[in-house]
C-alpha cells in the first residue's frame, strides 16, 4: 500500500487517464494512416497527380470490383518517367486505351469515384469508434475515480458505426459535386 499512499487515490486513475488520451490519439493517427490519403484522392479533395491509359480491365474475383492495369504518368513538370500501375476499385470498366485524371497516393493510383469515398467515410467511422470505444471508457472511469459499467458505452458504439453509415450516404452529393469540378 506504499504506492498507494504516494500516489493518492486518485493517481492510478489519473495514470489510466493519461493512458486512454494516448491511446485515442494513437487511434486517431492509426485511422488517418489507414483512411485518409484513399479518402482524400477518391473524394475529389486532392488534385490530380497524373493520368492513367487503361492496357485492360476486369472484374475481380469474389468482389464487385474493378480492376485495371495500365500505364500511369505522372504530372510532374520534371517529366517523370510513366510506369505500369495497377488501378483496383476501378469507376468501372474502361475501354483500352482511355485516358483519365487519377490521385496516386501511396503508390497505388485512386479514380475519384463519390461512391468509394462514401464507403471510405464508412470504414473510417467504423475503424475510429472501434478503436477509441476502449479509451473513451477509461477516460470515463478516470474521470469518476472507479470503475464504470460500459453497457452504455457499447450501446454508443453502435449508434457511431449507425452514424458512420449516414454520414458515408449524406456525403455521396458533395462528393459527386467535388469530383465533377476537380475532374
Amino acid at each position: 500500500m506504499r504506492g498507494t499512499q504516494w500516489l493518492g487515490r486518485t493517481g492510478p486513475w489519473r495514470v489510466a487517464g493519461g493512458f486512454a488520451v494516448l491511446w485515442l490519439a494513437g487511434a486517431a493517427v492509426l485511422t488517418w494512416l489507414l483512411f485518409g490519403g484513399p479518402l482524400l484522392a477518391t473524394s475529389g479533395l486532392a488534385g490530380p497527380t497524373g493520368s492513367y491509359v487503361v492496357a485492360s480491365c476486369q472484374e475481380e474475383v469474389e468482389s464487385t470490383s474493378v480492376s485495371c492495369r495500365g500505364r500511369y504518368t505522372p504530372s510532374s513538370p520534371f517529366g517523370a518517367p510513366s510506369r505500369p500501375m495497377t488501378l483496383r476499385g476501378a469507376d468501372g470498366k474502361h475501354r483500352v486505351g482511355t485516358r483519365f485524371a487519377v490521385r496516386e497516393v501511396g503508390g497505388r493510383a485512386f479514380e475519384p469515384s463519390p461512391v468509394a469515398a462514401g464507403e471510405y467515410v464508412a470504414f473510417t467511422g467504423w475503424t475510429l469508434s472501434t478503436l477509441a470505444l476502449p479509451a473513451l471508457w477509461l477516460l470515463a472511469c478516470a474521470r469518476r475515480g472507479r470503475a464504470r459499467s460500459g453497457d452504455g458505452y457499447v450501446f454508443a458504439w453502435l449508434a457511431a458505426l449507425f452514424a458512420a453509415c449516414v454520414l458515408g450516404v449524406v456525403l455521396l452529393p458533395l462528393f459527386w459535386l467535388t469530383a465533377l469540378v476537380r475532374g
